[in-house]
């Protein structure tokens, strides 16, 4: 596995990295699902707390919220942890994209989203229908395309001690630009998804007109 996460195409990079999501975010589902209570998660989430529990008046405002929350958890917790270091052979940056896919299966599993399902979900690939599988397919994305820039190396997660990476990678050069793009892409265009889904599911709950 580390050697198709370290694979000189990004493609093969991402499809590794996403499976490997996939597979943590199903399990986790599975947990959840079965023992966690209906709930127990929500508003739990640094990203939850700052989006809000309520509608925006409009899809653009929605969007404009979600796409700058994602956007700010894609560079400061995929981008800049993929500068800093390697972890044994892995990018920091993978860590972080793995830990959402498996959070978001126990938010899906204890049915803790901001705006809760009638139902608690069980594991379906009905899932592709939202936006979340979209959202964790562009973090791995990004970390694929970001593979290879670290200045520094540590022997594993909790090491208190790393190694710069001599000579220290030019991230102009390394970063895989169009996959990057693609990306940036694809997220904004599961916010806009989701923003959608929010304003005419919930908004309009509350009496604010979809626009």
């Amino acid at each position: 596995m580390t050697q198709l996460l370290r694979h000189r195409h990004v493609a093969v990079r991402f499809a590794a990295l996403y499976g490997l999501a996939m597979v943590v975010c199903f399990a986790a589902w599975a947990v959840a699902y079965a023992w966690l209570p209906d709930g127990v998660l929500r508003g739990r989430a640094g990203t939850a707390m700052l989006a809000g529990d309520t509608a925006a008046p409009t899809v653009l405002l929605e969007f404009l919220r979600i796409a700058a929350i994602n956007l700010a958890v894609t560079v400061l917790f995929i981008i800049l942890p993929n500068r800093m270091l390697e972890v044994g052979r892995w990018p920091l940056g993978y860590v972080p994209a793995l830990f959402w896919s498996g959070a978001y299966g126990m938010i899906l599993g204890s049915n803790s989203l901001t705006f809760a399902m009638p139902e608690r979900l069980a594991p379906t690939l009905a899932v592709w229908g939202r936006s979340g599988p979209y959202e964790i397919a562009a973090y791995c994305l990004v970390a694929a395309a970001t593979c290879g820039i670290a200045q520094a190396r540590a022997p594993h997660l909790f090491s208190l001690s790393a190694a710069p990476i001599v000579p220290k990678p030019d991230w102009r050069s390394r970063v895989h630009w169009p996959a990057l793009l693609l990306a940036a892409a694809l997220l904004l265009a599961a916010c806009w998804c989701e923003a959608y889904r929010i304003v005419k599911e919930f908004g309009t709950a509350a009496g604010v007109p979809v626009s």
